[in-house]
């Protein structure tokens, strides 16, 4: 009985992992789409902005489906792997809000 509940969970979990990180792919989609759409008609910052929203969002929900993927994990060999990818994707996220936190700055100068 316990092994049955272990592998519905498990199933019910990897399809929950599959949804999350395609959300997170379509968020990126989405918001790539809008930021060519932006540097289409000339409009660099809102360009800019679309971009960096649509990458931190859609990261945030990558970076949830990789924590999901820990619960489930079968060794510890797996788990290393989640870890790394989860600190990989959590950098990348905090450079991209630093890095937009400093354009928003050096924008306030300018003017």
């Amino acid at each position: 009985m316990h092994d049955k509940i272990d592998a519905s969970f498990e199933m019910i979990l990897k399809y929950v992992i599959t949804g999350v990180e395609i959300i997170g792919a379509l968020i990126i989609v989405f918001y790539t789409i809008r930021a060519l759409i932006s540097l289409l008609q000339k409009k660099h910052l809102a360009c800019r902005d679309n971009l960096t929203m649509g990458i931190t969002t859609g990261l945030n929900f990558l970076l949830t489906s990789e924590v999901l993927n820990t619960i489930i994990a079968p060794d510890w060999s797996a788990i290393g792997m989640t870890c790394a990818i989860l600190l990989m994707r959590a950098g990348m996220t905090l450079l991209i809000h630093w890095e937009s936190k400093m354009e928003k700055l050096s924008d306030h100068e300018k003017g």
